[in-house]
């Protein structure tokens, strides 16, 4: 009988490990799973958040420049922006790998150059149609246009 009791323990300590070894291994297989899931949705979340501030970026652009564009009492445009007058101030809004803007005094040097960053920008462009300003901004491969008439 006690051969018999040893068989018997050791047939159960080894379904004991066995059952113990799948549990871990299944355990595992969760978890990496989990890591996965958190992966892609970081990933998802990621390029959500970027195509929103893009967006957001360059619609912030063109208002800031329709709003300027309004209020002036003269514009005169330039090569990568414009020039634009509103009482004894000059504000130069041009695009330099984002939009940037430079106010001085008229007379002052007024040349693209030095100004601060309002925004991330890839490219602007201002023409003019029969009295409208058509602003375009380009940002993260979209672009934006806008029209808008002077004062």
């Amino acid at each position: 009988m006690a051969g018999r009791k040893s068989l018997d323990s050791r047939g159960r300590t080894m379904a004991d490990t066995a059952s113990a070894v799948g549990s871990m291994l299944l355990f595992v297989l969760f978890a990496l799973c989990m890591l996965m899931a958190v992966a892609v949705a970081a990933d998802t979340y990621s390029r959500i958040k970027n195509g929103y501030q893009q967006s957001l970026g360059a619609a912030a652009s063109i208002k800031y420049v329709s709003n300027k564009l309004r209020s002036a009492d003269s514009v005169t445009l330039l090569d990568s922006g414009a020039a634009v007058v509103s009482g004894d101030m000059v504000s130069v809004i041009y695009c330099d790998g984002g939009l940037y803007e430079k106010s001085s005094v008229i007379g002052d040097d007024i040349s693209p150059a030095g100004g601060d960053k309002i925004s991330d920008i890839d490219s602007m462009s201002i023409t003019e149609h029969d009295g409208l300003y058509e602003i375009t901004v380009s940002s993260g491969g979209q672009t934006s246009s806008m029209l808008v008439r002077k004062g």
